[in-house]
Formats: C-alpha cells, structure tokens, sequence
C-alpha cells in the first residue's frame, strides 16, 4: 500500500503518529518533530515566514485517518507475505483437481480502463510468466477471457479457478458489458503517463462498475506504466492516493516492462477475495451446488415418460 502523502510529516518525512496543526500556517506536523523546530526557530517549516503565533492544536481528524490506515496497512503487508506463498498457473484446473471429491471455487477477476492503458499486456504477463514479449501489442475488441488456477488445494480441500475478463477500453460501450461487472474482483487500470485515464477510472468505469458489481467484491487501482514515469510529485500519483483512500480500494504502482509488483498485486488480489467472509461464502455455495449438479449429472438415470404412439385412423373417406 503507498502512503498518503498527508500523512507524511514535512519535516522528518516519516509518518505522523500524533499530528497537530500549527495555527498560523494550517500545515500539520508530529508534535515531536514541531516543538523540536521551533524551540530554535521562529518561521514556519513549510513556509519560511516569521510566526507570530506559534500554538499549535491536535488534528484529530487526521490522527484517526493514520491510525485507519495504519491497521489497512498491517494487514495488506500479512497478505503479502501470505501471497508469496501463493502459486498461480496459467491455464484451468488440473485433472486430479477435477476429482469430485474437491468442491471447486470459481474466482472471477474483470479488468477495466480506457485503451491502451496496458490491461491486455498485463492478462498477457499473468497467462504467459515465462514467455512474456514486452514488444507485442493488441487491442481488445470483445472481452478476452483467460483461465488460471492455484496450484494448491485451498485450506486443504478446495480446488481453485480464476478466469481474468480483459474488457474492451472503450467508455461508449460499458453498458454492453455490465454482465460482467457481477465478479469477485476488479483491477481499475490507469496511464501514469495519461492523466485523462484515471479520470475516466474516477468518472466512468467505477461509478458504472458500483451500480452493477456483486456485493463484497475486492477492487484495486494500478497506476500503470510506472516505467514512463514514476515522479512522486506528477498530479496523477496523487489524485489516485486520494480516490484509493476516499474509496478503500488497494493502489499499486506496476509496470510490464519492468515487470513491477504485477504478480504481488494480483496474489493480494486472489488472497483477499479468499479471505473475504461474503465472498468466499459465497465461492463455497457455488462450488457446493457445482459438485452436487455434477454427481446428480453422472449417478442419476434420467426417466422419461413413454411416448404414446398415435392411434391409426379406421374409416373410409
């Protein structure tokens, strides 16, 4: 998870456990680090000019915001160390997973953004770890789906299968596609060298997406391309660390070039839909009634009711 910058104090650029606000510059700092300034300063850190004033108030506000995010925090590095014990593979379940002795759970993951924002080479990385081309491009003209699977029974006893929707990045037709929203997992893609794709993330793809996605559903935004530009003060890190947090969804900074936090991102993906209680309550029931229709499909004779042969017709005409 990338810290918010407000949370950041400006003078020791570590993250503030107890944040006041100077009165006379509106700027928060630790409580620490500001009586430290000014008991041999007399200016404003952030501003320079000579404080009249140099009360400070506690930000409560922003004391429980870290504090929020601090536990977010704790957890999503839990998952990542559980994630890299998670192993993903390409293609459906094996044959001993088919066993119907394992009940599946099928995951759904949809990704969506504007064309070109780099979705499709990212489900081309995740379909093909070792054969990647960093040189091979394509645009998604229908949903382009792939299949992936643990390659580990799941507490022991559940076969897992993911299926990756790669959804066509064009905004005038997202109402063709709203079937798809109804999924376990959506990862929101945005250019960091294209400003105007995470707009349309903020303005377009995820409002549609909250008005038809299943509930309990875990979502993550990849400011993408990370290889073109990764400068912490371009606008657009910072506009998506404020929608991320407004929003409580995950932000990753990934690129394919460099193959940055890819595979981490979409383990903690995986990992936090199977921990979700709805969701995987929900996989559970699915994988139940798929098990049971599968036995009823193969144990059970099906009885047909005999066909009545029509009567010949007797008579003279």
């Amino acid at each position: 998870m990338e810290t918010p910058r407000d949370f950041l104090c400006p003078i020791s650029l570590a993250v503030m456990e107890m944040p006041v606000i100077l009165i006379e510059d509106g700027r928060s700092y630790e409580k620490c680090q500001i009586e430290r300034w000014l008991s041999t300063n007399n200016t404003s850190p952030m501003t320079g000019k000579v404080l009249i004033n140099e009360g400070f108030i506690l930000n409560i506000s922003l004391k429980n915001a870290i504090e929020e995010f601090r536990e977010k925090q704790e957890k999503a590095q839990h998952c990542e160390l559980l994630s890299r014990e998670l192993v993903i593979k390409p293609g459906g379940l094996p044959e001993e997973f088919q066993d119907k002795k394992y009940p599946q759970l099928r995951i759904k993951i949809c990704m969506l953004g504007d064309r070109s924002v780099g979705k499709t080479t990212i489900v081309r990385y995740l379909q093909f770890p070792t054969r990647f081309r960093k040189d091979q491009y394509s645009t998604t003209i229908g949903p382009d789906m792939i299949a992936l699977h643990l390659d580990d029974l799941f507490q022991e006893r559940y076969a897992v299968s993911i299926t990756v929707v790669d959804l066509p990045g064009n905004m005038r037709y997202t109402n063709v596609w709203t079937d798809q929203y109804r999924c376990h997992g959506a990862i929101f893609v945005c250019d960091v060298s294209q400003p105007e794709t995470l707009k349309d993330v903020i303005d377009g793809w995820y409002p549609k997406f909250k008005q038809h996605h299943s509930t309990g559903c875990q979502s993550v935004l990849l400011c993408h391309k990370t290889d073109l530009s990764e400068d912490p003060e371009d606008q657009i890190f910072k506009d998506a660390e404020q929608f991320a947090t407004e929003n409580d969804i995950s932000l990753f900074h990934t690129s394919a070039v460099t193959e940055k936090n890819i595979q981490a991102m979409f383990n903690q993906l995986v990992l936090c839909i199977l921990a979700s209680r709805s969701l995987l309550d929900q996989l559970k029931k699915n994988g139940s009634n798929t098990t049971i229709d599968r036995q009823n499909r193969r144990g059970s004779i099906q009885l047909r009711p005999p066909v009545k042969k029509p009567k010949k017709e007797t008579g003279c005409c």
